[in-house]
């Protein structure tokens, strides 16, 4: 019994030791997952300091960077000069200072082109960057349909403040005829100092009727410069400075 004994707990231990056992290729997994531990723990500095060798060795690419107040500031300033020069063409500094609605029109003008301004310099940073990205070897298609499309936009920013000056234009060149009617239209206030005396003989004599006449010629409109005088209009002049 004894004996027998002895040889179930012998067959009981080798079973185990067998279940116990690592196959081949587990234990080759393990050992090079071992190595490659090792080779990262002690090639972590390696690394780092090829790294900084390759930085310094690759040429360095300066950071072209835009300047948002500056170029805000650029086109607050050029569009002020652009439409004050539009307006000042076609209306007198003063009718732009003194009516309120040409004035607020002349303050709208200048958000407008401002904004255009400002647009047409971001695409512009915005496309040289894209092309330094491909100078610097990014060759993927999307960045050319971006490049692509963003000198589209442009193209159109431009468009737009060329036809906008366009609208200004006719827009203070209608308001210089429209205030010609405006003026034309009030009632002239003339100082009555001349007299119109009756001879008797169904005639009417009139004094101080220069005045009157500097007066008129001062309130008709500025005359062409191809029209000829009208001879019946020098001949009442001519007789009114006789009657005097």
């Amino acid at each position: 019994m004894t004996t027998q004994y002895q040889d179930s707990a012998c067959l009981g231990l080798e079973k185990q030791s067998n279940m116990r056992k690592i196959p081949e290729d587990k234990k080759r997994e393990m050992e090079l997952r071992d190595e490659l531990e090792k080779m990262l723990s002690t090639g972590i500095e390696d690394i780092q300091l090829s790294i900084e060798d390759a930085k310094s060795m690759l040429p360095a690419r300066e950071g072209n960077f835009m300047d948002y107040e500056k170029v805000k500031t650029y086109s607050d300033s050029n569009s002020e000069t652009i439409v004050n020069s539009i307006a000042e063409f076609y209306l007198n500094p003063e009718i732009i200072s003194s009516i309120p609605y040409v004035k607020q029109k002349s303050v709208v003008d200048k958000i407008t082109v401002s904004n255009l301004l400002f647009q047409m310099k971001t695409a512009e940073h915005a496309i040289i960057k894209l092309l330094e990205e491909i100078d610097g070897g990014n060759l993927h298609p999307r960045t050319f349909e971006v490049l692509a499309s963003l000198q589209r936009s442009k193209m159109e920013i431009v468009k737009h403040l060329a036809q906008f000056m366009v609208i200004m234009e006719n827009n203070y060149k209608n308001l210089k005829e429209d205030y010609r009617v405006k003026m034309s239209d009030e009632p002239l206030l003339i100082d009555q100092d001349y007299e119109v005396e009756d001879t008797g003989k169904g005639m009417y004599q009139m004094r101080g009727g220069k005045a009157l006449i500097e007066t008129l010629r001062d309130a008709i409109p500025e005359r062409r410069a191809g029209d000829k005088p009208n001879e019946n209009t020098v001949g009442n002049v001519k007789q009114g400075e006789n009657l005097e």
